[in-house]
């Protein structure tokens, strides 16, 4: 997780340099992105390398097989956003900047959010996924489900004001954008997705 917000940190660069209009500091940046993803992906690796497959285990396999799947969903999210804006440059009008800029936010915030979730997870199995940790693992997961929905909201403002400005833009620009805004929206998706394993962790 520690190097999914790493890595998921560095999209506010990107955009930071795109809003100035440097391309090739978004190519740098796309690049550097790519190779921390890589990071991510060995961390996961070892993660599931470490992971018993025949020794009983307090909660489902499947299912810490799939909290890791989320954590590195963000991380290619975020390699995801760097590849497409390597593609075709894009522009960011004035209106659009400060809505981009407050998307982001707003999607780090709830990646953050599901970080603690993740600080939380050796108290939550020492209980036995039971009492005052699994209470504070449940506050917390509707926490990180309000930052989400925050992060949907500030998405379709975004969106708003893309096809407000359609008309002054090729297609393939249109097109680009809403590909970018929908991966950069999903970093949030699959970090509200972390919780919904915890909630079934706690449940089971």
């Amino acid at each position: 997780m520690t190097e999914v917000v790493r890595t998921s940190e560095r999209v506010q660069d990107l955009l930071d340099l795109l809003a100035k209009g440097d391309q090739a500091g978004v190519e740098r940046v796309a690049k550097e992105i790519s190779v921390m993803e890589g990071k991510a992906d060995d961390a996961k690796n070892v993660a599931r390398s470490k992971m018993p497959v025949r020794l009983l285990m307090p909660v489902d396999r499947r299912d810490v097989l799939k909290l890791i799947s989320e954590i590195d969903a963000i991380a290619d999210c975020a390699e995801d956003v760097g590849v497409l804006l390597t593609i075709r440059p894009l522009t960011v009008s004035e209106e659009m900047k400060p809505f981009l800029n407050l998307f982001i936010e707003r999607v780090l915030e709830t990646i953050q959010e599901a970080a603690k979730l993740i600080d939380l997870i050796d108290d939550l199995v020492e209980s036995g996924f039971a009492g005052p940790p699994a209470e504070r693992v449940l506050e917390q997961a509707a926490i990180l489900n309000r930052a989400e929905h925050e992060a949907d909201k500030i998405q379709d403002r975004c969106a708003k004001v893309l096809f407000k400005e359609e008309d002054t833009m090729a297609p393939a620009a249109v097109f680009m954008w809403t590909k970018v805004l929908n991966k950069i929206g999903d970093m949030a998706n699959h970090a509200e997705n972390v919780g919904d394993q915890f909630r079934l962790f706690v449940a089971g």
